[in-house]
């Protein structure tokens, strides 16, 4: 999958005019749903906490 840096806004830290990445739709319970970018330094964080998610939780390798 070929990813697609445009520049933007980045929800997670609050970054305006960066390169940015989608990662697809947040949902919110009380607001509906919004596409969530993020910039470089934030897309490796997440990165980083779904690898260690993985790491830590039985049986999802």
């Amino acid at each position: 999958m070929r990813r697609t840096w445009i520049i933007g806004h980045c929800r997670r830290c609050d970054e305006p005019n960066v390169y940015v990445l989608w990662l697809g739709p947040v949902q919110s319970q009380d607001h509906g749903h919004a596409p969530f970018y993020c910039c470089r330094p934030c897309v490796l964080r997440l990165e980083a906490l779904v690898d260690a998610y993985n790491r830590r939780v039985p049986g999802l390798r």
